[in-house]
């Protein structure tokens, strides 16, 4: 297919806007000027190829998604740790990525009853929760294999997690929680800085509150139920975080 000038200019506007602003609503003037034309669209899609992204349409949105591999946008451990400086080895980069999986596994289990901007954990529930889970998932790699069986590397995301300052649930309530590098909720507090970047949760400060928004769940919806590596972690979280609290509960 051949553009023209004017298409090419048009999907150029959209694809560095985009850029910039990672999601952008399908009302927006620039977002509605190149999907009435379906050449500069076409434009936008081959544009964002080359950049190795894509862009993902949930009917509401326009999302920039950037390919993992083979994209000059997508960010090595060393320029996400220039970027994010209390970032301080892959470990806790590897915890982030854990944090983030206990936030979705917890947004994501039942659409018909979220509500954007209302559902919300707290950053100690989510510290919490993710205890839990290294330590359900410390008890079953006492050989090795379930690292090796899930790509996870438990001990050493155990060893650090652990050996992170602990906050509590009576601190938060006295309004006395810090988000210091060496805290479990300074780990937390840099997880969900970088889904607030990507515009998908709002973090209420007063309120110590994550509140995903319309855009995640989106995200949800259109890119990570067909990736089977997001849904088979989420089950195992699902399934681990359940192993817990039955034991907790037989415990009490």
């Amino acid at each position: 297919m051949s553009y023209s000038l004017e298409q090419v200019q048009q999907a150029s506007r959209l694809f560095f806007d985009l850029l910039r602003r990672k999601v952008i609503p399908l009302d927006d003037p620039a977002a509605a000027e190149c999907l009435q034309d379906t050449a500069a669209y076409d434009a936008l899609q081959y544009v964002a190829k080359e950049a190795g992204c894509r862009i993902m349409n949930s009917g509401h949105r326009l999302h920039l998604l950037v390919s993992p591999i083979g994209s000059g946008f997508a960010s090595n451990f060393t320029q996400l740790r220039n970027k994010y400086s209390r970032i301080e080895r892959k470990t806790h980069l590897h915890i982030i990525n854990v944090i983030i999986l206990v936030f979705l596994a917890e947004m994501d289990q039942d659409e018909q009853h979220f509500k954007p901007g209302q559902d919300s954990m707290s950053y100690i529930q989510l510290s919490d929760q993710v205890s839990e889970l290294f330590q359900g998932w410390i008890g079953m790699d006492e050989d090795g294999s379930f690292s090796k069986q899930w790509r996870l590397d438990i001990q050493a995301m155990h060893r650090v997690w652990t050996s992170l300052y602990m906050q509590t649930r009576s601190q938060e309530e006295g309004d006395s929680l810090t988000r210091g590098s060496g805290s479990r909720i300074g780990l937390i507090h840099e997880g969900m800085k970088l889904l607030e970047e990507e515009h998908l949760v709002f973090i209420s400060e007063n309120e110590k509150r994550i509140f995903p928004r319309e855009e995640l769940y989106e995200r949800m919806r259109y890119l990570y139920h067909d990736v089977d590596r997001y849904k088979e972690l989420k089950a195992l979280v699902g399934r681990t975080l359940s192993e817990q609290e039955g034991e907790a509960h037989a415990a009490y």
